[in-house]
């Protein structure tokens, strides 16, 4: 066709054939497709086949349950891997206490919005949503926070274990949501809202956030609650916990140097963290005595890389990746980009796990009977 028109390189200014991708002389994309001009079915197409390409392949771990769980938490925290990673921590060994150590019906005290629990004893979740559907950032503690929970959070419920507690109202309520519970009530742990010999045992991750002074007062009201012979599961630091941080460590070197500038900034990056108490066994041990308990077990965990990890991660970053995350859900396209984000995270973290060559932690779960 003589007339036809003839498409010229802006580049080089020679005439190409019309609808040539590149120009035949220096190969600048003429009629390549622009990025502004993919459509959302372009987009689909492309995040489909790099999914195929990237995706985890073959089972990280030896058994279904952890790998279920592994997947679980990096898409519920998908935008704070540091805290998949450290709830996995723990989980991994609860999934070894739990048939012979957390009997219904539990207590589980600080039960915050009742994910972990929950996921520890059986509930999936929808992928199509996370832990940032109450986020409010005006909040020092932003998760403090309650809008509804969809319907159809959870795909599939957890088997029964027993009843939730925590201090904090909008924590009760989001935990409630779930129905994974037979009860959710707000109450402090050291004047629990529940009858005498009411649980077979005690669960809580959150005895770091108790003083030292009220250590006394707690157990003493989680020996009240437990039935004869049951049994308290906690979470805490270790003796090591300190010696194993990033920031306070860093800020304590500065201070040494004299640099007090750089020390402070470095203590206001730690956001309080170092502030949990280090806690050894001869404490414990005497608390036990005190409090008639007697000690069963203790596995630490948590690594000086790993507590690294937890200890930097992607916080400071969260209020823009949310951004980009409620982009995406408008667009209708948060699932399929947030799943190859969790694919390719949970498998480069799960290096830190794999090469982990001691039990040597910042943390330690202790299991304790009631005498």
């Amino acid at each position: 066709m003589p007339n036809q028109k003839k498409d010229v390189c802006p580049i080089c200014k020679k005439e190409n054939i019309p609808d040539v991708n590149f120009c035949v002389s220096c190969r600048y994309p003429i009629n390549v497709k622009k990025i502004n001009e993919l459509s959302k079915e372009d987009l689909l197409v492309h995040i489909s086949m790099l999914f195929d390409t990237i995706k985890q392949k073959e089972p990280l771990f030896a058994d279904k349950e952890t790998e279920e769980i592994y997947d679980e938490l990096f898409n519920l925290n998908w935008l704070r891997p540091e805290s998949a990673l450290f709830s996995f921590l723990q989980m991994q060994i609860l999934l070894d206490l739990k048939v012979k150590y957390l009997k219904y019906p539990i207590l589980d005290v600080g039960c915050g919005d009742g994910v972990f629990t929950s996921i520890l004893f059986g509930a999936r979740l929808n992928k199509n949503y996370d832990s940032y559907e109450s986020i409010d950032f005006c909040k020092s503690d932003i998760y403090n926070n309650h809008i509804k929970r969809p319907e159809d959070f959870l795909i599939s419920k957890s088997k029964p274990f027993g009843s939730g507690m925590d201090i904090k109202a909008n924590s009760v309520n989001l935990a409630r949501e779930l129905k994974t519970y037979d009860q959710v009530k707000t109450g402090d742990a050291r004047k629990m809202p529940f009858n005498d010999k009411s649980f077979s045992s005690v669960f809580s991750n959150m005895i770091d956030d108790i003083k030292r002074e009220d250590l006394d007062v707690v157990f003493n009201e989680v020996n009240r609650v437990l039935k004869k012979d049951g049994f308290f599961v906690f979470i805490t630091p270790t003796n090591k916990f300190r010696e194993f941080m990033l920031y306070y460590n860093k800020a304590q070197e500065f201070k040494e140097q004299g640099d007090l500038d750089k020390y402070k900034h470095y203590l206001e990056l730690d956001r309080g963290r170092s502030e949990w108490e280090p806690r050894d066994m001869s404490l414990w041990s005497d608390l036990f005595d005190k409090t008639s308990f007697e000690f069963v077990k203790s596995i630490e965990f948590v690594n000086k890389d790993q507590l690294h990890f937890w200890d930097t991660g992607l916080r400071p970053f969260l209020k823009h990746m949310m951004d980009l995350r409620n982009t995406l859900r408008h667009n209708e396209m948060l699932f399929y980009v947030k799943r190859i984000w969790v694919d390719v995270i949970k498998s480069y973290l799960f290096k830190l796990i794999k090469n982990e060559k001691d039990k040597c932690g910042a943390f330690t779960i202790i299991v304790a009977k009631k005498i």
